[in-house]
């Protein structure tokens, strides 16, 4: 069994990877500022450090111990939020990056992965995004992700055995339903479940490519010691286009909502793209992962859990 660093796993995802991991017998130690993440999300039998990623001092903390590998999700996540002081959005994202590879370097931690964006490529005329298409980002954060993915790649031609999942919207039970400037689908269950109109930010028509907590974690327990993906990035989707407009009349039919509920359409957010889906080839051919759950079902699941919650945590 390994012992690995989560980042991030006080997180949605970050909680989630890290459960996985105990579960299978690995030991994990998780690192997390809480800024964002939650004490209670931290799951049993992990060890814990409260830190700041993105300063040198804090990254001296970490012990030095035999570890097998880090799994880097702490981030600042909302393109949205990166307009609004984006020398922090790189800090946080770029800076703590640069820090905790250089940490694995000299401690000789040598497998690292990394949760990227589908924000790295920005919107152009091509909806459907491959690993080798162009990246122009259109917000501080996309750019703070690639660039974060260019010093994984430097590092590599040092020793780091690096995986880079490029993930597209993730949604699913625990996701943070308080923060309403990130994350499409628990924005709008929100509001649902507060009773309020669903402030719709941007067309109706506006696409994603929407990928159930699950079938995310099987990706990167998959990948964890496979040497197959070693060097390699991957997009981490289900490769199926969902609308603004379908999502919404799904969850509103989840809760036996009619189509009638309001809806208050204003215009866009800074950096957002119209739409795109993800090419999932390489992922399928190298590791012969699939998304196991659809919309529907990954929806229903979802609402099932925040049904079964009288209080959700996170509950705006």
């Amino acid at each position: 069994m390994g012992k690995y660093i989560v980042t991030g796993g006080a997180g949605f995802i970050g909680s989630h990877l890290a459960k996985k991991l105990v579960s299978l017998g690995h030991e994990v130690l998780i690192l997390d500022d809480l800024s964002t993440g939650r004490k209670e999300n931290l799951p049993e039998k992990t060890d814990f450090i409260q830190i700041d990623l993105s300063r040198q001092e804090e990254i001296d903390k970490i012990p030095s111990q035999n570890y097998t590998g880090v799994l880097h999700l702490a981030a600042q996540s909302s393109g949205e939020i990166s307009f609004e002081d984006p020398y922090k959005d790189y800090l946080i994202n770029s800076g703590s990056t640069l820090l905790l590879l250089d940490w694995c370097l000299k401690n000789k931690v040598n497998r690292f992965f990394y949760s990227s964006s589908m924000s790295i490529y920005g919107g152009d005329d091509n909806p459907c995004k491959q690993e080798d298409s162009p990246c122009h980002p259109n917000s501080f954060y996309g750019i703070s992700k690639l660039a974060s993915e260019n010093y994984i790649r430097l590092f590599g031609k040092m020793g780091i055995n690096y995986t880079i999942f490029r993930l597209f919207n993730v949604y699913g039970p625990g996701q943070n339903i308080q923060n309403l400037k990130q994350g499409m689908v628990s924005i709008y269950l929100a509001y649902i479940l507060q009773n309020n109109p669903i402030l719709v930010k941007g067309s109706l028509e506006r696409f994603r490519d929407l990928t159930y907590i699950d079938d995310v974690i099987e990706a990167w327990i998959m990948t964890i010691d496979d040497p197959k993906t070693f060097g390699k990035t991957y997009n981490l989707a289900t490769g199926k286009k969902t609308t603004v407009r379908e999502l919404l009349n799904l969850l509103l039919e989840n809760y036996g909502l009619d189509r009638s509920y309001p809806i208050v359409n204003s215009s866009g957010t800074p950096g957002d793209v119209f739409g795109y889906t993800a090419d999932i080839n390489s992922i399928q051919s190298d590791i012969a992962w699939n998304p196991r759950y659809g919309i529907k079902k990954g929806l229903k699941m979802m609402t099932d859990y925040y049904r079964k919650e009288p209080n959700p945590k996170g509950k705006p």
